[in-house]
C-alpha cells in the first residue's frame, strides 16, 4: 500500500496519498457503486470499449475482449455493459446506422451441445431493431413477419420452423450488416430446435428436434427469455436453452421500448402463430404474418 506522504503549506502539514494510491481508491468506490447497483437491477452498464480501454492497443475492442473470453478471464465484466455495434452497408436491411449489444449471460452454453462450446459471452440487442423501408419484406415501414404466410410449419426440406421462416431471412441480411472484425469471433450458435412438419398437413404442435446450426446471429427462444416454456410445445419448444441473466427481471425484456419483438419459438396448440415478446412485456404469441413485430437479435462472443 502506498505510504502516505507529508506536505507542509504556511506552517501546517497535510496529509497526501500518492496518485496511483487515489486512483485506486477511486477505482474501487466506482466498482462498489456498480456492484450495489447490479444487486439492485439498476445497473446502467459500461461500454465495454471504456471498460478494456487499457487492453486495446493497437487493436480493436473486439479483439481484446477475444483475448479476455479466450483465458477466462471476465474481470470487471457484468450483466448489462455494452457493444456500440457500426453496421455496415445496412440501409437495405435497417434503418439503424449503430446497434447497442448488451452483456447478457456469461458462458450460459459452456461445453454444451452435440459438439461442444468453449468460453463465450452471449450478447442481446438492446431493443427490438427497426427494418429499413427499402428492405424487400418490410411491412409498416420498419416491422418484418415471421412468416409472410399466417403459419408455422417447416417444409420437407426444412423441417425447424425458425429456420424455414421470414424472420431468418432477415437474420441472415442482417448479420452481413455486422463489421468483419466482429463477426470472426461470433460463434456458430448450435442448439437442439424444436421440427414440426408432416407430410399429411399442418401441425399444431412441434413434433420432434434435432442439433441444428441457428446461425451468428438469431432470435432468442421463448426459454432464453422467460426460462420456461410458456405458449410453446412442451418439451420439443425447450430442450436445450436456458433463461439469460439480463432477463432475470421483467424490465429487461423492453429495456425501456415499449415494441414487440418475435421469439425464435412456434407456438404450441396452433398451425399459425410465433412467440413474441409483447410490447408490455408478457410472453404471448400470434399469427405468423403479423406485420407489427419486430426483430431482436443475439450472438454468442468468442
Amino acid at each position: 500500500m502506498a505510504q502516505a506522504k507529508a506536505l507542509v503549506v504556511g506552517g501546517t502539514e497535510y496529509e497526501v496519498i500518492d496518485k496511483t494510491a487515489r486512483d485506486n481508491a477511486q477505482s474501487a468506490l466506482a466498482n462498489a457503486e456498480y456492484n450495489r447497483q447490479s444487486a439492485l437491477g439498476k445497473y446502467g452498464g459500461q461500454n465495454i470499449a471504456t471498460i478494456l480501454a487499457g487492453e486495446i492497443g493497437s487493436g480493436t475492442v473486439y479483439d481484446a475482449l477475444h483475448k479476455r473470453v479466450a483465458n477466462n478471464n471476465f474481470a470487471g465484466l457484468r450483466i448489462g455493459d455494452f457493444l456500440d455495434v457500426p453496421l455496415v452497408s445496412a440501409s437495405a436491411v435497417t434503418s439503424q446506422q449503430s446497434v447497442r449489444f448488451l452483456l447478457a449471460h456469461v458462458d450460459p452454453y459452456l461445453w454444451c451441445d452435440d459438439r461442444s462450446k468453449g468460453h463465450h459471452l452471449a450478447f442481446v440487442s438492446s431493443a427490438p431493431i427497426a427494418v429499413s423501408s427499402t428492405y424487400p419484406d418490410v411491412v409498416n415501414s420498419s416491422y418484418v413477419q415471421w412468416n409472410k404466410t399466417n403459419a408455422n410449419q417447416g417444409s420437407a426440406d426444412e423441417k425447424h420452423p425458425y429456420l424455414a421462416s421470414n424472420l431468418k431471412v432477415w437474420e441472415n441480411a442482417f448479420e452481413g450488416c455486422l463489421p468483419e472484425n466482429l463477426t470472426k469471433y461470433l460463434l456458430t450458435q448450435r442448439v437442439l430446435l424444436e421440427e414440426r412438419y408432416s407430410a399429411s398437413g399442418a401441425l399444431t404442435d412441434s413434433n420432434s428436434w434435432s442439433w441444428a446450426d441457428i446461425g451468428k446471429v438469431f432470435s432468442l427462444s421463448e426459454t432464453e427469455v422467460y426460462g420456461t416454456c410458456v405458449w410453446g410445445t412442451k418439451g420439443y419448444s425447450v430442450g436445450f436453452d436456458c433463461q439469460w441473466d439480463i432477463f432475470h427481471d421483467t424490465a429487461h425484456r423492453l429495456n425501456g421500448t415499449r415494441s414487440g419483438w418475435w421469439l425464435r419459438s412456434a407456438a404450441g396448440g396452433s398451425s399459425a402463430n410465433a412467440c413474441y415478446v409483447s410490447y408490455g412485456s408478457h410472453a404471448y404469441c400470434t399469427g405468423a404474418s403479423n406485420d407489427w413485430v419486430r426483430p431482436r437479435v443475439g450472438f454468442l462472443f468468442g
